[in-house]
């Protein structure tokens, strides 16, 4: 899964010289960090709820002028692979993104559209004892490899500084059932070839 990821990032690069003298679009990567379910996930034992989690992420898009100040946007995200549970879990997060763009100012661009986020954990197996406030118990670690897609909402605002961009992207999971409504964030550092 990690070749092929990193082949076709590689391929959209080294393809955007081509691309950048094109006046009809532009390639840009994204450097940033993602953080799931933004105060719905416990942290620590005192009951704290995650804000900010550490999660590289690094992705690529278009620029596809639409009207003067409108753009597509699409583009595809990778959420590096994190570990949990002692390595017995790995969890790796693939964004299809497609955002409209909005250039309110020279400097300020708005944007909302969706995302399929693709969710693969691969379990393992094992088990570990752990306190179940009796005592303790015996828990186990998946053993098999689950994936899932979910389809969100999105809005970023942006700002632009000659070829970069500096961006807060929200995701809205399950927008129409306020009881499993969750909100994930990414922060991106991002670079325009051919604006």
């Amino acid at each position: 899964m990690y070749r092929n990821i990193i082949f076709l990032l590689l391929g959209l690069l080294l393809g955007a010289p081509a691309r950048a003298a094109a006046p009809s679009r532009s390639l840009y990567l994204n450097l940033g960090n993602h953080t799931e379910f933004y105060n719905a996930v416990q942290n620590n034992d005192s009951g704290g709820l995650r804000k900010l989690d550490f999660a590289p992420t690094i992705g690529v898009g278009l620029v596809f002028p639409v009207f003067e100040s409108w753009k597509m946007l699409p583009e595809i995200n990778w959420v590096l692979p994190k570990t949990y549970e002692d390595s017995h879990i790995i969890v790796h997060t693939l964004m299809y993104r497609f955002d409209m763009g909005w250039d309110v100012l020279d400097w300020l661009r708005l944007r909302a559209g969706t995302s399929i986020m693709h969710l693969n954990q691969q379990g393992r197996g094992g088990s570990t004892k752990e306190n179940n406030g009796n005592g303790t118990s015996n828990f186990y670690y998946p053993s098999e490899n689950r994936s899932s897609l979910n389809n969100t909402l999105d809005f970023g605002l942006e700002g632009l500084f000659d070829q970069y961009g500096v961006r807060l992207q929200t995701y809205t999971y399950s927008v129409f059932k306020k009881e499993q409504r969750q909100i994930s964030y990414t922060l991106f550092f991002t670079y325009y070839w051919g604006k």
